[in-house]
């Protein structure tokens, strides 16, 4: 085997069948303008699904605190509906809505269980959220907005102040 002929590789591409159903190409500019227009032209207002999903936070939260097992289940039911509302609220332009939620997730994922005073901080979350959607407070809500946020902060310092593991 002393041939030194240099070895020829020949490269085959495979037949790409999902290309050939949907073709090749991209979404044209007068399409993608089309499609932009169509969205920003909708006005649906997100804060009827916010209060939708405060009424399932709030029992679920009750839920939880009632509860004598599974109260890690419990837990987790309420963060779907605080998820829905941080996901949900800056794309409909209620950002401080999506920053209390945000908030309020951090310290539902963070506490071992629901009690009196876990309770009492997740109920602070529900009526600054109450606030927010009463007011339409659209954005970060200025000033009073940055209020809400930091005392929601120091309620969560608080809380993990008074139960720090030793």
């Amino acid at each position: 085997m002393t041939d030194a002929t240099p070895l020829n590789p020949k490269f085959v591409t495979p037949p790409n069948h999902f290309k050939m159903k949907v073709g090749s190409g991209g979404i044209s500019d007068a399409l993608l303008k089309k499609s932009q227009q169509a969205i920003d032209s909708v006005k649906l207002d997100f804060l009827p699904y916010a209060k939708d999903f405060l009424t399932e936070f709030s029992t679920h939260a009750k839920t939880a605190l009632d509860a004598t097992k599974n109260r890690t289940e419990s837990k987790e039911n309420i963060i779907g509906p605080v998820m829905q509302i941080k996901a949900n609220g800056g794309m409909f332009h209620y950002q401080l809505l999506s920053d209390v939620a945000d908030i309020a997730l951090q310290f539902i994922e963070a506490i071992e269980d629901i009690n009196e005073d876990a309770y009492d901080v997740l109920q602070a979350h529900e009526n600054t959220i109450q606030a927010i959607i009463s007011n339409k407070m659209q954005g970060d809500g200025g000033k009073a907005g940055d209020a809400l946020v930091n005392e929601l902060h120091k309620a969560c310092t608080r809380y993990f102040e008074k139960y720090k593991e030793e």
